[in-house]
C-alpha cells in the first residue's frame, strides 16, 4: 500500500489515522501566594494518540475541543523521529570546472534537512554541477569564526582564510577536591583562522572569556580541514577580532 499524508477537516477524516498526538489545551489563573500576584498557566490533556484510526466519535471528540483539521495518513504511524539539531559535514564533487571536492557543515535536524539546506544554497551561489558524495555528523564542542568585517578585511586584503579542526585534552577543575571535582576528556573545536598559530591563539582568547575559564588544556593536535563555509544560527557561534589575540601568547 501507498503511504499517503493529507491535511482534512475533521468532518472528512473517517478511517485515516492521526499524525501526531492531539491535545485539549486551556489557560488556568491562579493567585501566587508567596506574591499575590495574578498568574496563568498553560495546561493540556490528550484527547487522542498517534495513529487512532478516526470514527465518528473520535471526530465528535475533535470537534467538541475546537479542532477542526488534521494531519492523516492512510496506515497508522506509530514511530517518531527524534529530532534534535546537530552539526553536518557535506563532502561534494563539483562535475563541471575544475571539478575538485569541497566541504560544508550545516546545522540541521537530520541529515535530509542538511542536504536539502545545501543543495539549495549551492543552486543560488555555485555555477556547476554537482554531486553530493557523503554527509557525516559532526561533534564539535566550540565553532569559532572571525568577525564578519574584519573576515571581509582580510578578504580584500587577499589574505587565505582556513577552518582548522583542534582537539584538545581538557581537565575540568569543578571543586577543591581533586578527586571529586575534576573530570578529563577531549574536546573537538572548529576555528577560523589565518593560520595554524592564529587559530590556537584564537581557542586560547576564547578559553579566557568564557566558560573555560576552569579547564586546564593540553592541544594533542590541529589540522586544516578542507572546509568552504559553516551555516549555524549566530547564538552557536563564538566570535573573536585580531584585538583579542594580541592578548595570548602561543606557545612554540
Amino acid at each position: 500500500m501507498e503511504l499517503q499524508k493529507k491535511t482534512l477537516p475533521v468532518e472528512e477524516a473517517n478511517g485515516w489515522y492521526l499524525m501526531k498526538t492531539e491535545k485539549r489545551c486551556w489557560s488556568e489563573e491562579f493567585i501566587d501566594e508567596d506574591s499575590g500576584d495574578r498568574t496563568t498557566e498553560e495546561r493540556s490533556e490528550i484527547l487522542c494518540g498517534k495513529g487512532t484510526q478516526i470514527n465518528d466519535i473520535i471526530k465528535s471528540l475533535l470537534l467538541e475541543n475546537g479542532i477542526t483539521t488534521v494531519k492523516v495518513s492512510n496506515v497508522a504511524l506509530l514511530g517518531e523521529q527524534d529530532k534534535k539539531f546537530n552539526l553536518w559535514e557535506i563532502a561534494i564533487k563539483v562535475l563541471t570546472g575544475k571539478g575538485n571536492k569541497k566541504s560544508y557543515i550545516v546545522t540541521a535536524d537530520s541529515p535530509a534537512a542538511a542536504e536539502v539546506f545545501i543543495s539549495e544554497y549551492l543552486e543560488v551561489n555555485m555555477e556547476a554541477v554537482f554531486k553530493l558524495i557523503k554527509i557525516n555528523e559532526q561533534d564539535y564542542n566550540k565553532v569559532i569564526k572571525i568577525y564578519d568585517s574584519e573576515k571581509e578585511q582580510l578578504e580584500l586584503n587577499k589574505k587565505r582564510i582556513c577552518w582548522y579542526k583542534a582537539q584538545i585534552y581538557s581537565m575540568l577543575d569543578d571543586g577543591d577536591d581533586e578527586s571529586e571535582g575534576s573530570s578529563a576528556g577531549s574536546r573537538n573545536i572548529l576555528v577560523q583562522a589565518t593560520s595554524f598559530e592564529k587559530a590556537m591563539a584564537a581557542i586560547k582568547a576564547v578559553m579566557i572569556q568564557n566558560e573555560f575559564d576552569s579547564i586546564y588544556n593540553t592541544f594533542k593536535k590541529i589540522e586544516e580541514l578542507n572546509i568552504v563555509d559553516v551555516f549555524m544560527p549566530d547564538e552557536n557561534l563564538v566570535y573573536y577580532s585580531d584585538e583579542d589575540l594580541t592578548k595570548i601568547t602561543v606557545e612554540d
